[in-house]
Parts: C-alpha cells; sequence; structure tokens
C-alpha cells in the first residue's frame, strides 16, 4: 500500500509547479544494458557522474521517452535499486501491467535531495528557476551551433540566478541570430504563423523580435508539457520556432489559497 501510495504521489509531483527547497522529481536516463530477471522483471542500468548518488533500494518510476508518438510516454513501471557497482546503479523494473519493453533513454523518476543523495552537495543553495525544472526531466537545451547552454546534472547544486538571467538573454540572441540567418539564407522558410495570438505573422519576422518574456513563455511550456521534451536535447532557436509556429501557447496560473493550479490552454 505504501509502496503505491509514493508511486501516486511521485506522478502527481511530475505534473504540479509546486517546489520544496530540498527535493526534486529528477529524471535519469537508462543504458542499454537491460538484462531480464524473469517475463516481468528487467535489470535496466543507470550511469550517474560524481557528486551523484543514489541509496539502494531507492524507488523510481520508468517512463518511456517520446521518439515518434505520444504512446512512447507511457510509464513502464516501478522498481527499486538493487545493485551499485561504481558509477553504475541497478534497478529491477516490473513493466508486467504496462507490458512494454524498457529503451535506452527511458527515464527513471526519483525522489531526490539537490545534487543527489549522500553527498555533501545536496544542500547547497541553488537557484530554482526554469533551468532547474527543465532539467530535473532531463531536458537539455543547445545554442545554434550545439553547445550546451547547462549541464544537466550540474544545475541542481551550483545554478544561481546570475546563471538564468545569462541563459535567458543567450537564448534571445540565439533565437534572432537564427530568424536572420533564415531571411537571408532561405527566405522560402519563413511561413506563416498557424495560430494564436500571433496568427498569420511570419515566423522568422516574429523571432527577429524575439523578446525574454517570449523565452520564458517558451519555457514555462516546455515544463508544464514536459512529455515531448524530456530525455532529449534540443537546439533552442529549433524548438522554439516549432512551439512558435504551432501558436505560442503559453501556461496560465491559477492561485488559491491551498496552492497554484497550472494549465496550459
Amino acid at each position: 500500500m505504501k509502496k503505491h501510495l509514493f508511486i501516486a504521489c511521485l506522478l502527481a509531483t511530475l505534473t504540479t509547479t509546486a517546489q520544496d527547497t530540498t527535493q526534486v522529481v529528477r529524471a535519469f536516463p537508462i543504458t542499454d544494458y537491460m538484462v531480464d530477471l524473469n517475463d516481468s522483471i528487467k535489470l535496466v542500468q543507470l550511469q550517474l557522474p560524481d557528486g551523484i548518488s543514489i541509496p539502494e533500494k531507492k524507488l523510481g518510476v520508468l517512463k518511456g521517452m517520446y521518439r515518434d508518438k505520444r504512446s512512447d510516454t507511457i510509464t513502464i513501471g516501478v522498481g527499486r535499486c538493487q545493485l551499485i557497482k561504481g558509477d553504475y546503479y541497478y534497478f529491477a523494473i516490473n513493466y508486467k501491467k504496462s507490458g512494454t519493453q524498457p529503451r535506452a533513454g527511458d527515464l527513471i523518476y526519483m525522489m531526490m535531495s539537490f545534487g543527489g543523495e549522500n553527498t555533501n552537495k545536496e544542500k547547497t543553495p541553488v537557484y530554482q528557476g526554469l533551468v532547474v525544472r527543465l532539467a530535473a526531466h532531463f531536458i537539455g537545451l543547445q545554442d545554434v551551433y550545439e553547445k550546451r547552454l547547462y549541464d544537466r546534472y550540474t544545475v541542481f547544486y551550483n545554478w544561481t540566478r546570475e546563471d538564468e538571467e545569462a541563459l535567458l538573454d543567450s537564448l534571445v540572441a540565439d533565437i534572432r541570430f537564427t530568424a536572420d540567418y533564415f531571411l537571408k539564407n532561405e527566405p522560402s522558410m519563413n511561413v506563416p504563423i498557424k495560430s494564436g495570438p500571433r496568427e498569420g505573422k511570419m515566423l522568422f519576422n516574429t523571432m527577429l523580435t524575439c523578446t525574454r518574456q517570449d523565452v520564458i513563455d517558451f519555457l514555462e511550456y516546455m515544463i508544464a508539457r514536459p512529455i515531448l521534451y524530456a530525455g532529449h536535447e534540443w537546439k533552442g532557436s529549433e524548438v522554439f520556432a516549432t512551439w512558435l509556429s504551432e501558436g505560442g501557447p503559453t501556461v496560465v496560473t491559477l492561485r488559491y489559497d491551498a496552492g497554484s493550479l497550472v494549465a496550459a490552454l
């Protein structure tokens, strides 16, 4: 009963923006190493960098990573960490209920302390803004030259407000640079935006006047709808262009005495 309650609470936490200052639900991708323990349990492997550790018997939920259809993102199963060998962690995942086999890149979600567990970094204050919430779903962003804008592991113990402000400015500059390039070199790709408040406006011209608030709206949407983005690393300007061309849907936060409810329009 306690196990089922934990799973329900964990999955519910994945869809809320409420934040604890010391705990966060984090996703980690499994490798391609897998062993059948029986016809419904598979041993899967995580490899974690220095500074992050997971105790034995830690409970996690394995969710599929989006590849080409939404059904990829099913909750595959649940299991505990059964073995630790150096920086490798092995979880026995029961996938009988879903009937879906794990694949490399699928994500194990766990409740974690910042910086991991059993480390001396977990209590270091970090800025719990947009980037930390993206990284919690193992979502990465790159610039147009495929340079990583942040490390999806280390942001949980060394990310500052100044880092976030700089990242937002970098994304604005990158989006404008990309739009300018395509306007000059591939003008035929400059299509009208399909819907939303910018409907009918030309995509690259709109990107050329991108503001920090536009980027914030976009990142908040990714966080509110992580199912398509989790586990992947994206060129920020490209995925922003896709979001914008589809109408640039935004997130509305409705605040109540008991907390806040976030819904994407």
